[in-house]
């Protein structure tokens, strides 16, 4: 697939729906008595903690992204394509189906024609929107999980003379989920790393413009992280270096962003 990088038809399998089509394949093809047992298996959970119900929201994330996606496709394509979510979110979901019901096995969550249509979808989501954070790319985290330590530690050394506590609080618990997202990408994909990155930067950019009283050493860095969280984000999503000139009209808009930092300075 390399030399058709620059081809925007090039699909990859790093989408929402081919990570949800996985997971729902996987969960229906287990050999576990019980749909609680399936999913528990397939997400490496226990059913009924906390770590559970964490995994099993992000799968519910991945059909809440792919139901997103499905807008951005040619209007004939995505009405047939809508057509199967409820099954989708049934599968997901069983909810007329009690997990632990013996007599009901996983294999029953869903047929293989709605399956096969999950899988379609996909491949069609990935064509239409591939090099963007629905589809991106690359598969190599190891820079947007560096970028993500350095702002956790940007925001953990600022005190709340600089910083509104809450403020700093959430987007370290926002950086951290990101992180959480990095470490699953073998179960829940990379599209959902770009997903939240792409939001992180969103709120990174809102909390520039409430900081206060930053020291210089602070907002020098605070300019730095953003431009490598961006970065981070262009190179994963392309799967291609970033070039100098990308760089110094990033460098721009993060001047332009941040502002307020010396301004209030």
């Amino acid at each position: 697939a390399g030399d058709r990088q620059g081809d925007m038809s090039f699909s990859n399998e790093n989408t929402a729906a081919h990570n949800l089509h996985t997971l729902i394949a996987s969960v229906r093809n287990s050999t576990e008595s019980t749909i609680a047992g399936s999913w528990s298996a397939v997400l490496g959970a226990e059913w009924g903690t906390l770590e559970f119900t964490r995994r099993h929201t992000e799968v519910v994330s991945l059909l809440q992204l792919t139901m997103q996606q499905l807008v951005a496709l040619p209007e004939r394509q995505r009405a047939r394509c809508e057509r199967h979510v409820s099954a989708w979110w049934a599968a997901v979901i069983q909810p007329i189906t009690n997990w632990m019901d013996e007599t009901r096995p996983a294999r029953s969550i869903i047929d293989d024609d709605k399956l096969d249509h999950l899988e379609s979808t996909a491949d069609l989501i990935s064509g239409h929107l591939v090099g963007s954070n629905a589809a991106p790319r690359s598969t190599d985290l190891d820079q947007m999980r560096a970028t993500c330590d350095e702002w956790i530690d940007l925001l953990t050394a600022m005190g709340d003379d600089e910083i509104n506590g809450p403020v700093r609080d959430q987007l370290i618990s926002q950086l951290r989920h990101v992180i959480w997202l990095v470490e699953n990408s073998g179960t829940f994909g990379g599209a959902r790393v770009a997903e939240e990155a792409s939001t992180m930067i969103g709120a990174l950019a809102q909390a520039s413009a409430s900081v206060v009283n930053m020291r210089e050493e602070s907002a020098s860095r605070w300019k730095k992280a953003f431009l490598a969280l961006v970065t981070a984000c262009i190179v994963f999503n392309q799967a291609s270096p970033i070039f100098q000139e990308s760089i110094t009209a990033g460098e721009q808009i993060v001047k332009e962003i941040t502002s307020a930092i010396s301004d209030s300075r």
